[in-house]
């Protein structure tokens, strides 16, 4: 274990994309900072492997198994040192600025555009941000895109963080080839090359507060407690993580922490082709269509363990289709939804989701899998089969209306999010939000959270981008 300070400048909670992003800024200033990670640290080329099971217990938040309270959404974060970014898809998308600061600015959170542009370029340097290569891309990424053109929908090839990419298809695994400029590889280990200390396996974390002002965190790491003194506090556990650390410390002042929660998040959708396409091989998510403002969709493609999950069938039905799994492509539908969900705590202290997709968002999922339906048979497709609980097969325009038909409610498709977001949201207006626009918590000092839990309204796109720019502009209040 490293030797511990009594007392920090900074102790930030956290260590994906905003905690890391936000360590190396304080670092750099020169001020002292304990980075304090729930998962531990592994390194790529020792402890990663291409096994879904074993990395899916190793990496993922609750091994990949935390959902809403009822179970209707799987929402994936990764728990580990480096977070999320560890086991994304290492897409890199700016949200569209013009579209959500207005929206920002009306529930009270006053961000300044031309900063996060700013930090946006910084970071694409630092992480080798670039277009997908069509050479590492999967099979059914050209299949989408010549289907899409045909159809005149706009689609292109996404921009990624990676660099010199083997396009072995495994990122949501953990990068074993360290190709995937992840906060682990990347901005961790340059925060403690700047006098930066990271924790892993660390558990139960309080943030305490005296007069006030935050003045601390008590933790367990290893079955043993600390209590470590700081200045100031900064929470980057994410939208769900910095909920579950505010409320455990009893800390609520405007009582305005675990509202507001919203998710980008959707369905899968799989296409049997007539050939064999392996679109297992090579990058998964690799293009987007830019079909209507209500959904996006993104191609996709999941190792066989995950893929048997989105097939809507059962015993020698579900075997049958799964021995076509080299001619299945794939795609996914999404959508933004309301801010209406809540994080609360049960009687063991544990995060409870409350959260459903409105009728509205449905819809709009809904209507993206019927879109997708129509670009996968214009691709050529015998069948296609949104992920579902009861198998629902379309092979051929007249069959669309199965998609009203059998999806009348959330329960009927599976649906998942990896973009958890609000919960703390930003408002300079404490009736309204948890934090303030220079990130610290009403009613308390010294106390900041620079994750997407402040984000007030639905990014509508990919979140790390926006997540560390974010935590790059918020390091400025925290360091003064």
């Amino acid at each position: 274990m490293p030797n511990l300070l009594s007392k920090y400048d900074t102790i930030v909670i956290g260590s994906g994309a905003s905690g890391a992003v936000m360590a190396y800024e304080l670092a750099s200033k020169g001020m002292s900072v304990l980075v304090l990670e729930k998962g531990k640290r592994y390194l790529p080329n020792v402890d990663f492997e291409h096994n879904e099971m074993e990395m899916y217990a190793k990496l993922y938040k609750m091994s990949g198994l935390q959902t809403t309270k009822d179970n209707d959404v799987t929402i994936a974060q990764g728990q580990t040192v480096g977070g999320s970014t560890v086991i994304n898809n290492a897409i890199w998308l700016r949200a569209d600025l013009n579209k959500i600061l207005p929206e920002w600015k009306a529930f009270g959170a006053n961000i300044p555009q031309q900063t996060l542009i700013n930090n946006y370029s910084f970071l694409e340097q630092k992480l080798k941000v670039k277009k997908i290569d069509p050479n590492i891309a999967n099979a059914g990424s050209q299949i989408f895109l010549d289907a899409c053109q045909r159809l005149n929908i706009p689609a292109e090839f996404l921009t990624h963080n990676r660099e010199s990419c083997l396009g072995c298809g495994w990122c949501n695994y953990g990068c074993k080839y360290n190709r995937k400029t992840s906060m682990l590889v990347t901005f961790i280990p340059w925060a403690e090359a700047k006098g930066a200390t990271v924790l892993d396996e660390v558990t139960t974390c309080v943030v305490t507060n005296k007069n006030g002002k935050a003045n601390g965190v008590s933790f367990m790491r290893r079955g043993i407690p600390h209590l470590i003194a700081s200045d100031k506090v900064v929470l980057c556990a994410g939208a769900i993580g910095s909920t579950e650390v505010l409320l455990k410390s009893n800390i609520n002042p405007t009582g305005n922490v675990g509202k507001g929660l919203h998710l980008l998040g959707g369905v899968l959708v799989n296409a049997i082709m007539p050939r064999p396409v392996h679109s297992y091989d090579k990058i998964g998510l690799s293009c987007i269509a830019h079909a209507h403002k209500d959904y996006l969709i993104e191609t996709f493609h999941s190792p066989p363990g995950v893929f048997s999950l989105n097939i809507g069938a059962w015993y020698k039905e579900h075997h049958d289709l799964m021995m076509k799994y080299t001619h299945m492509i794939q795609a996914g539908v999404m959508t933004a939804s309301d801010p209406t969900g809540t994080i609360t705590l049960d009687k063991k202290e544990r995060p409870v989701i409350n959260f459903k997709f409105s009728k509205n968002n449905l819809v709009n999922i809904k209507r993206g899998i019927q879109t997708l339906t129509g670009i996968f048979l214009e691709a050529g497709a015998e069948q296609v089969l949104p992920a579902s609980f009861k198998k629902i097969s379309i092979g051929n325009h007249g069959e669309m209306t199965n998609i009203d038909k059998f999806i009348q409610k959330n329960d009927d498709i599976t649906l998942g999010s990896a973009h958890p977001q609000g919960g703390n949201r930003m408002s300079d207006d404490p009736s309204k939000g948890a934090v303030n626009s220079q990130f610290e918590v009403h009613g308390l000092k010294n106390l900041f959270v620079a994750d997407t839990s402040v984000w007030p309204s639905n990014l509508w796109a990919n979140c790390q981008a926006t997540a560390m720019a974010m935590s790059k502009y918020a390091a400025t209040f925290v360091s003064v």
